[in-house]
Parts: C-alpha cells; sequence; structure tokens
C-alpha cells in the first residue's frame, strides 16, 4: 500500500490535508462563486445570447433571466447525481479508484465550459462538471473521516470549511481583477477554465495515499487494513491492537452483511428506525447549512450590493470579495475548538447568531430611503452574518453527516448530505431572485426564522459526536431501544468509559445480534405493543 515518501501518522495527515483535502473542496468553493461574476461580461453575452439579461427589456428579459437563473443552477443538479452516483462507485471499487473517475469527469466537464460557443454545449459543460464534483465532495470528507483518529477527526475535516471559503474569495478576487479586461474572452473563459488545475492537483495526489483502512476491512483485506492503520497511527505493522482494530470493523460489516435488506433500502426501512433517523440528521445538517440563506449570499452578493443596498459596480465586486475573504478567517474559529467544545456547540451558536444578524439585516435594508446610515449598518450585518455562518455550517456539517452514518454505509451518508446540500443549494439559486423581486427584504426574515429554528433542532435530536471512534458511534446507535433516547445515550456514556469496557452503556450484546435475532425482538416488540 503506497505512502508519499514513506511518510506516516501525522505527517501524512498533513500532506494528504494539502494534495486532497485542498485541491477537493477549493475546487467546491470555487465553482460556488465563479459563474455569477461573469455573466454581464460583453463576450459571454455575445456567445450566449439566449441568457443576455444585459440588453433584453420588459417581458424578455424576465424570460431571459428564468434561463440565465436555470443554467446557472443547472450545476447543482449534476453535482446532486454526482453524490449519488459517488456511492456504489467508493463501496465497490474503493475510496481513491472512484475519487480518480469523478476527477476525470469534473475535467472533462470544465474543458467543455471553458471551451463552450454554444448554449447547448454550456450547459452539458455544467452538467457533467457537477458529476464530478459532487461525487469528489462526497467521497473526500468520508476517505478523510476513516483515516482519522477520534481526537483530531473533527479539527482535520472541518479544515474543509477554510477550503471551500477560501476557492469562494478567489473565484471572487479572479472575477474582480478580470473585470479591467472585460471585453475579452479570456475574462469568461479562464474562470471556467482554472478549477482544472485544482482536479489534476488531486488526480496527480490520490493514488500516494493510502486506502481507506475501513473499506480495506470491510472487504476482508485485514492484513492490508493493519497495515494502513499502522501507516496512519505511526505505529508496527505486527501490532495486536491494530489487528482487533480492523478486525473489529471487518466482523461488524459481516453482521450488518447479513441482513436481508441492504444500502437505499435499509436506510429507508420501517424496521431499521436507528439508521433512517441517522439518515434524518445527514438530511437536517446540510438542509441548515443550505436554507439559512449562506448561498444566496454568496451566489448574489454582487446583487445585493448593488441592487439591495445601491453600491456603484466595482464597489460592490470589492465588498462581495471582502465578505467571501471574511469567511476564510473566521473559518479557524471552528478549526480551533471543534474538538474540544464539540459540534452541537457550534452549530448552536451559528444559528442563534444568523437568526440576529438576518433581523437586523431586514430592519437596516427596510430604512434605506429614509437613514443615510442605512447602508453602511446593512453591510455591517452582512459582515456579522457571515461572521456566525462558517462557526457552524462550512465544514461541520459535511463532518457530522459522515460521522453519525453506519460504518458499511457511510458513503451513502455522505451522498445524503452532499445531495441535500446541492438539492437546497439549487432551490435558493433559483428562488432568490424572485424573492428580492417579490417581497425584498422580507426575504432576510425568512432565513432568520429558519435560522432560529435550527437551535432546537440541534439542542434537542442531533447527539454530540465529539472524541469517539466511528465504531463507538455505530455501537451507541445501535444499543439504543428507540431513536429518541439516542441523544441520551451519547451523554451518557463517554468514550473513554467505552474504550475500557468494550460497549456502549452494557449493550455491546443488542449491537452484536445476528440479523435472525434482531428480527425476533421486533417480532416481539410489535406483538408486546398489540397486546397492549
Amino acid at each position: 500500500m503506497p505512502s508519499l515518501l514513506n511518510l506516516r501518522g501525522h505527517r501524512l495527515a498533513v500532506v494528504r490535508i494539502a494534495l486532497v483535502v485542498l485541491p477537493a473542496f477549493l475546487l467546491f468553493g470555487y465553482n460556488q462563486s465563479s459563474t455569477g461574476g461573469i455573466l454581464g461580461y460583453p463576450p459571454f453575452v455575445h456567445t450566449f445570447p439566449e441568457i443576455d439579461t444585459v440588453d433584453a427589456k420588459g417581458g424578455n428579459k424576465v424570460h431571459k433571466a428564468t434561463i440565465q437563473g436555470t443554467v446557472v443552477a443547472i450545476y447543482t443538479i449534476g453535482c446532486l447525481f454526482g453524490a449519488l452516483f459517488a456511492v456504489p462507485l467508493g463501496n465497490r471499487y474503493g475510496r481513491r479508484r472512484a475519487l480518480a473517475v469523478h476527477a476525470v469527469v469534473g475535467i472533462i466537464g470544465q474543458t467543455l465550459q471553458a471551451s463552450s460557443f454554444s448554449l447547448a454545449q454550456l450547459i452539458v459543460g455544467r452538467i457533467v462538471t457537477g458529476l464530478g464534483v459532487g461525487g469528489i465532495n462526497a467521497l473526500v470528507p468520508v476517505w478523510q473521516s476513516e483515516c482519522t483518529k477520534p481526537k483530531s477527526r473533527g479539527r482535520n475535516v472541518v479544515v474543509i470549511g477554510i477550503f471551500v471559503a477560501t476557492g469562494q474569495a478567489m473565484a471572487s478576487w479572479v472575477n474582480y481583477g478580470l473585470g479591467v479586461i472585460p471585453h475579452s474572452q479570456v475574462a469568461w473563459r479562464l474562470p471556467l477554465a482554472i478549477p482544472i488545475i485544482f482536479i489534476l492537483m488531486l488526480l496527480a495526489s490520490v493514488f500516494f495515499f493510502p486506502e481507506s483502512p475501513v473499506w480495506l476491512a470491510q472487504k476482508g483485506r485485514i492484513n492490508e487494513a493493519t497495515h494502513v492503520y499502522a501507516i496512519l497511527d505511526d505505529m508496527a505493522d505486527d501490532s495486536d491492537e491494530l489487528r482487533i482494530k480492523a478486525t473489529a470493523v471487518f466482523d461488524s460489516f459481516e453482521i450488518h452483511r447479513q441482513r436481508t435488506v441492504k444500502g437505499w433500502a435499509r436506510i429507508l426501512s420501517k424496521r431499521q428506525e436507528e439508521e433512517f433517523y441517522r439518515a434524518c440528521l445527514a438530511f437536517a445538517v446540510n438542509f441548515n447549512a443550505q436554507m439559512t440563506g449562506a448561498n444566496g449570499v454568496t451566489y448574489y452578493a454582487n446583487t445585493i450590493f448593488t441592487e439591495s443596498l445601491h453600491f456603484a459596480t466595482r464597489e460592490a465586486a470589492v465588498l462581495s470579495a471582502s465578505l467571501l475573504s471574511w469567511k476564510i478567517l473566521v473559518c479557524l474559529i471552528p478549526l480551533m475548538i471543534v474538538d474540544r467544545y464539540g459540534r452541537k456547540p457550534l452549530f448552536i451558536i451559528s444559528g442563534s447568531g444568523m437568526s440576529l444578524a438576518m433581523v437586523s439585516l431586514a430592519a437596516t435594508v427596510s430604512q434605506l430611503d429614509h437613514s443615510v446610515g442605512s447602508g453602511r449598518a446593512a453591510v455591517f450585518f452582512l459582515f456579522l452574518y457571515m461572521t456566525f455562518f462558517p462557526v457552524g455550517y462550512l465544514g461541520a456539517n459535511f463532518l457530522y453527516a459522515t460521522e453519525i452514518g453506519v460504518s458499511e454505509l457511510r458513503v451513502h451518508f455522505s451522498a445524503i448530505g452532499t445531495a441535500t446540500h446541492w438539492l437546497f443549494n439549487f432551490v435558493i439559486a433559483e428562488i432568490i431572485p424572485t424573492c428580492f423581486a417579490s417581497i425584498g427584504y422580507q426575504t432576510y426574515i425568512i432565513f432568520a426564522v429558519i435560522s432560529a429554528a435550527t437551535v432546537p433542532l440541534v439542542l434537542f435530536i442531533f447527539p454530540e459526536t465529539k472524541g469517539r471512534s466511528l465504531e463507538q458511534i455505530d455501537e451507541i446507535f445501535f444499543s439504543a431501544d428507540k431513536w429518541y433516547k439516542v441523544t441520551r445515550d451519547f451523554k451518557r456514556s463517554s468514550p473513554q468509559d467505552m474504550e475500557s469496557s468494550g460497549t456502549a452503556d452494557g449493550k455491546i450484546e443488542r449491537v452484536h445480534a445476528s440479523p435472525d435475532e434482531k428480527e425476533a425482538e421486533d417480532t416481539e416488540e410489535i406483538e408486546d405493543m398489540s397486546t397492549n
């Protein structure tokens, strides 16, 4: 099993972050922010007159704006399906080979976009790009979490947020810089070609790192899994501890594999309520990240500053790029504290802060025509909003969706989270222009209400996963009698107690029950309920 320059332990983890995680999520962030900045360039408008909203008037402008919004947003639909396609590829062929496939698809898509001379080619390019990027976004957090120790897993995955924010800011500054040559084809083709660099970097690096030890163990390749664990933990290859760890993953996978209901059907089965509950958590955490409005601000920052807050075009471009650059600095906060204070506090602080910022933004924007200082105050509250969003929902959401997944279905759960992200990303991209046109500042009130609603949801429904191995998280979920008792069980069992006893509150027997025994328990429970 290859290891770049024979690196091991922490050094290998750092290099993996730099050569795999960094380009993957620079790509993610860059593509979210790049297209909006080139739509008004004359060469782009001339090449694609079907989506020219600059020169169109009246009803024709509304029609072209609708087409333009769909062309921009269709990329997110490609990402959604790319995330779902990553499931069979990642489980059958491994994380590395699946990543390589999606990387090649992404390169093809970006090339089609950058070389487009017709709207049809541009649309196909955006869909193909989405298929590649969506798969990459679903697979990298899984691979990263499976190769990371529990005590640093949060920090090593939440760093994703910094890379996403950096990609978004990079795209914004690239568009601002190319604004000095708006009449050149380079002004719009170069921004669409730059992501190829990130994908090539990922593709060139991926096979220099070990395969996921969890995937190897699930395939029964215990010796290889033990060897990879030894590389990742910087321990001896003949360590009994690591072999036991790999064997435990295989045994757990075999128990679950024997079930008659598997894959997506198993997640949606009424008889597997703890797994459906986990799927709902993966959905909810990414729903929260999207529907609180952050990507609406990211996509339409220029529009907000020019049309809503009445700033000049170049001023708006600088403010937009600065707002996205500010996110990079704020992302350092969860990076430093996620493994110390946990995931839930970050989600709660983020939801509360975003709600307050959006209420204040709505209040100031509503007074723009009556108060000279309202515009500046609105800018402040936009920056305040973008201070709270990354604290909980730019990185930690990907981490959480991966952590709460069933071991042998972890790619499924990451795909659920990523697909949810892209589905509601599409919704936001489609509805924001209409909302701004029809209800104006009240759009911010909607986001304030949704942000506030995330707080009790996280407080009472989300279990805390801080400091636990992925296997310990599995044990607690499966040992709970009912889904609504899971949060309580997480509070009662400490990671240290589970390590010393090898159980989750003494219920390990239920976790390792055979499929027939589990079915008998379910039947007995139904009979008891009908008797009562």
